[in-house]
């Protein structure tokens, strides 16, 4: 992730001219270049990582798949969100050439504000545009940052990047099953029909320390004389109920016990996966 944003940022300063050429920028430590005698060049150090609390989740995105053969859903959880701190020198065989190399990066960046989606690295796509911005107020106090980098001050830029950053892999669990149907019931003595909605509710029970599908549980239909085993792969199923609020109670020898609520309304299509700890 690291690299990917300083390989995107050198590529959009050598494309704006700022450098005919991404081999002229550099992301040594600062105190490496002082005693050179480089030609016109840009150093671009990371100095800081910390996360953005403002921008930072712990949610979960879930993206719905639906076909006549399976029904799964596409579980991921939203990433945390890290400001990558820069600065950015200047290197020329002149003092004035590097101010006016400084003052050519500053421009593109203050124009740009944003580093476009299109030109990120794979790894970082996906997330929109990233925020891009030069502040005058870095997570380090200037002259602290530069005493500890044992190099004299000098002219900068201090910008930082607002990038996502997941380690969470995407999982596919199977969608909660309701399937809406009409029942119609004739009623000799007034010839009139009813018509009765019901649904049936669908799910997978797994272990929760390894997420294996769990055979052989037992789940209980609180309310009714319904009982379902799951088979093989985990599935139990209830058919013909009506709209309502259901609890399931769960229990297989070796597994602690497990009751959890199951509200079925005309809106309703949500995912369940239900886990059980062993004991």
């Amino acid at each position: 992730m690291l690299n990917s944003i300083l390989q995107t940022l050198a590529e959009m300063l050598a494309n704006g001219a700022v450098l005919p050429s991404t081999e002229q920028i550099d992301f040594s430590h600062p105190a490496s270049l002082e005693n050179s005698n480089r030609d016109r060049s840009l150093n671009l150090y990371l100095y800081d990582v910390r996360i953005n609390k403002t921008m930072s989740s712990n949610g979960r995105q879930v993206k719905r798949h639906f076909d006549e053969s399976r029904q799964v859903a596409e579980i991921s959880k939203l990433p945390s969100w890290f400001d990558i701190s820069i600065v950015i020198t200047a290197r020329d065989r002149a003092v004035l050439g590097e101010h006016q190399l400084l003052s050519e990066t500053l421009l593109l960046l203050m124009r740009s504000r944003t580093l476009h989606e299109e030109f990120l690295t794979p790894d970082l796509r996906g997330h929109g545009n990233l925020s891009l911005s030069v502040t005058n107020d870095p997570p380090i106090d200037v002259g602290s940052l530069w005493s500890s980098l044992s190099v004299p001050i000098r002219p900068a830029i201090y910008l930082t990047v607002t990038v996502p950053f997941n380690v969470w892999r995407k999982t596919t669990v199977p969608l909660v099953t309701e399937r809406r149907f009409g029942v119609n019931n004739s009623d000799s003595a007034s010839n009139s029909k009813t018509k009765i909605q019901q649904v049936a509710i669908a799910g997978i029970v797994k272990n929760t320390l390894n997420s294996k599908p769990l055979k052989q549980v037992e789940i209980i239909l609180q309310g009714t004389e319904k009982l379902a085993i799951s088979n093989q792969q985990g599935y139990f199923v209830f058919e013909n109920l009506s709209f309502g609020q259901y609890t399931l109670h769960l229990k297989r020898f070796g597994y602690q016990s497990k009751s959890c609520d199951v509200f079925v309304d005309e809106e309703s299509d949500v995912p369940k996966e239900i886990l059980l700890m062993p004991s």
